[in-house]
């Protein structure tokens, strides 16, 4: 992300650049003309012709500055969306591995209670079993929510990249 910043600077550089080369092109050809006149009326056409190209080159100065504005705060909300987005990642992959191991527990127990004869033991392993069962039903329920957060996340961020690129591109 690092290289947005460098490219919205870039474009505003390489865009000054062009405005003040292409108004001092108009202004010296202008001159010229005027020059060959010689007289005073040349001399005010050559300096309101000055003043619209200055007018115009302030003018392109300020969509450029406001163009720049746009790019950063753009890049901010990608930056934003892109870290919360990873958060939501994170907490997906905790959630999934936590469900993964109660249904290892789970399947253990399972496996286990047919070997048990002892009443008082088997008792034992069908409340934790019972217990690991809601606590699995609780996991996977967060596990759930994480996966929807993660896929709203990953929309939102396409949008918002998408709408950098409109501006980069306009």
């Amino acid at each position: 992300m690092g290289g947005l910043g460098r490219t919205a600077s870039g474009l505003m550089l390489t865009g000054m650049v062009l405005a003040i080369a292409g108004g001092a092109t108009v202004v010296l050809a202008q001159s010229r003309e005027t020059a060959d006149l010689g007289s005073l009326a040349g001399l005010t056409a050559e300096v309101r012709e000055l003043r619209l190209a200055v007018q115009q080159l302030a003018q392109t100065q300020s969509q450029t500055q406001a163009l720049g504005v746009y790019l950063s705060a753009q890049q901010s909300r990608v930056l934003q969306v892109s870290a919360q987005l990873d958060a939501a990642r994170k907490e997906l992959d905790t959630a999934a591995r936590q469900a993964g191991e109660l249904a290892s527990k789970l399947a253990d127990f399972e496996e286990e209670l047919p070997r048990v004869s002892d009443p008082a033991q088997r008792n034992a392993i069908q409340d934790a079993s019972r217990a690991m069962r809601r606590e699995h039903a609780l996991v996977a329920a967060q596990e759930q929510q994480a996966r929807n957060r993660e896929i709203e996340l990953s929309q939102s961020l396409q949008a918002e990249e998408s709408r950098w690129s409109a501006l980069i591109w306009e």
